[in-house]
């Protein structure tokens, strides 16, 4: 039985230098129709006046914790939010992104509906001043009910870049034993570590369910996005870290995993090249075991030409 002093929901925020953003998140965050919350803020030391905007919230339901140092990616922000909060469910908003107003409301209808489930995903829209895009994922689904992930769908789903979650309408339960250290701290992570932090959750709990509504906006064009500067490293992607999740996985499981992985690996191969960033030994990286003629055209695009990659499309274009 819920502890009835103790919020349905903890929202984590992590805050460095988002001073133009923050407002716009908090505003979305306590405009819900579903109250019953806790909001967490944990502010790296920004250059900009990041804390000061927060501090103008006086809510008494927003928690403000400072850290000392910034971390890549807000990751131990966002483990430092897992660890003060008190709700049965941990929501996650980045501070450049918004919530719809009825999100938390459709997701705790969700958590109502699978009991069981540690994790919740939704739609999100991806916009800019140019364009805006639904999820693919959603865009699959546009019919369904709200229904349960398997680590199977997620991993074959994933091949295609269609994902049932995203940083800002992920929702984890605070009583997973996934929650020490959810956020992975290593210093060659400095983006994916989300993306990782909820493969490890399926790989754990097999299952997630998703929402069939529209939760977020995520700002593509915002200011000090992690995604636009820092390299990828491939580590997320190594055999140590394959190693590790693999002590959980069935034989197929670890086939699919592998596949995965190697898109991953070619995503961000591709993605660095795009931003103009220092790139990694993609060949060094890649798994043949069961997914050979995939990793034989990965491993030959390396010492092709560019204008052959241009060609096949391994010219660095964002995927």
């Amino acid at each position: 039985m819920k502890n009835l002093s103790l919020p349905f929901f903890s929202i984590v925020i992590p805050v460095y230098n988002k001073e133009l953003h923050i407002a716009r998140a908090l505003n979305s965050v306590m405009s819900q129709t579903f109250q019953d919350f806790e909001v967490i803020v944990v502010c790296d030391p920004s250059t900009d006046n990041s804390n000061a905007e927060v501090e103008k919230f006086q809510d008494p339901r927003i928690k403000v914790f400072y850290r000392n140092e910034p971390g890549p990616g807000g990751y131990a922000a966002r483990n430092l939010g897992i660890e003060k909060a008190q709700g049965e469910w941990i929501a996650f908003l980045d501070a450049d992104d918004e919530w719809l107003p009825t999100h938390l409301e459709k997701m705790h209808v969700l958590s109502q509906k699978f009991p069981d489930v540690m994790m919740l995903g939704a739609g999100w829209e991806s916009k800019s001043v140019q364009k805006s895009s639904i999820d693919k994922y959603s865009r699959q689904h546009p019919n369904a009910d709200c229904h349960l992930v398997t680590l199977l769908e997620y991993l074959q789903k994933g091949l295609h870049g269609s994902r049932p979650i995203h940083t800002s309408v992920a929702c984890v339960k605070r009583s997973s034993p996934m929650m020490n250290e959810l956020f992975i701290i290593h210093p060659e992570v400095k983006r994916g570590g989300d993306l990782f932090a909820w493969l490890k959750m399926l790989c754990f709990h097999k299952q997630m369910a998703w929402s069939n509504h529209v939760g977020a906006l995520y700002y593509t064009d915002a200011l000090n996005m992690v995604t636009k500067s820092a390299p990828s490293t491939a580590y997320l992607m190594s055999e140590e870290v394959f190693k590790s999740l693999a002590s959980m996985l069935s034989t197929d499981e670890k086939l699919w995993l592998q596949k995965y992985f190697n898109r991953w690996l070619r995503n961000d191969w591709k993605s660095n090249i795009h931003r103009g960033c220092q790139n990694f030994n993609l060949a060094a990286k890649l798994y043949w075991r069961g997914d050979f003629l995939y990793a034989l055209v990965l491993y030959i695009t390396t010492v092709w030409p560019q204008n052959l990659r241009k060609l096949f499309g391994f010219s660095g274009r964002k995927y």
